[in-house]
């Protein structure tokens, strides 16, 4: 696990950084510290990580820049600010946690535990992806469904266009809205674009969308999917 934290205060970067350290016990992992947004952005340009703890006030410049043009990367963002009225916002770009400060052992351990939980799901309203060398935000109620390929997932929106994600599936999932459930190791859908079930033989499994798209059900997968949609 490689953790980066951007945080211009000297103590408050040395206690969240015994925190983290404390919250991971015995697992392995490296953990560099950064104090401007701009060596943070050097370091991933050349660094791969994790997750971020990032401060959304640093030095007067607004963290939210980096976390705009971050987002589409292969990584969580955990925020940890005293900038608590901006969490909402936060949220919605798709962070894994927001942890005002100041902030206690045990809320850092809640927020390092969302990051090892991959059934941990979030509330983001938009993700955000690369187009041309640009970051777009798209809103989560266009997408009709994602289907898996390596380390990065394809998305499919309603209105049939096709974007390529820096983030797996499984790290999109634990972003996105409970509603998303997948389907099958290489599918996950919105319930609400589900239109149907179908059994065909051989205890095969075919979901149809609302779109007219037909998708596979992996067999381990079909009795929760199905409970969810009672």
């Amino acid at each position: 696990m490689n953790a980066l934290i951007v945080e211009d205060e000297f103590m408050i970067a040395k206690r969240l950084t015994r925190f983290i350290s404390q919250a991971f016990g015995d697992q392995p992992f490296k953990l560099t510290v950064l104090n401007t947004l701009d060596d943070a952005d050097d370091f991933l340009a050349s660094h791969t990580i994790d997750v971020l703890f990032l401060d959304l006030n640093l030095q007067g410049k607004d963290g939210f820049s980096l976390l705009k043009e971050k987002l589409c990367e292969s990584f969580h963002t955990i925020v940890v600010s005293a900038n608590s009225d901006r969490a909402i916002e936060a949220f919605d770009l798709g962070v894994l946690d927001f942890v005002a400060k100041p902030f206690t052992f045990e809320r850092v351990q809640t927020a390092i535990n969302r990051l090892l939980d991959n059934t941990q799901v979030g509330n983001c309203r938009y993700l955000t992806y690369k187009h041309l060398g640009k970051s777009e935000l798209l809103a989560v109620q266009q997408i009709n469904y994602l289907r898996a390929e390596g380390h990065y997932t394809h998305i499919i929106t309603i209105d049939n266009r096709e974007i390529l994600h820096d983030k797996n599936l499984d790290k999109l999932l634990a972003t996105l809205p409970e509603y998303f459930i997948r389907i099958h190791r290489s599918y996950a859908v919105p319930l609400h674009q589900i239109k149907s079930i179908e059994t065909q033989a051989g205890s095969k499994y075919w979901l149809t969308l609302h779109t007219g798209d037909n998708l596979p059900i992996g067999r381990t997968r079909i009795a929760e999917l199905r409970n969810k949609l009672k």
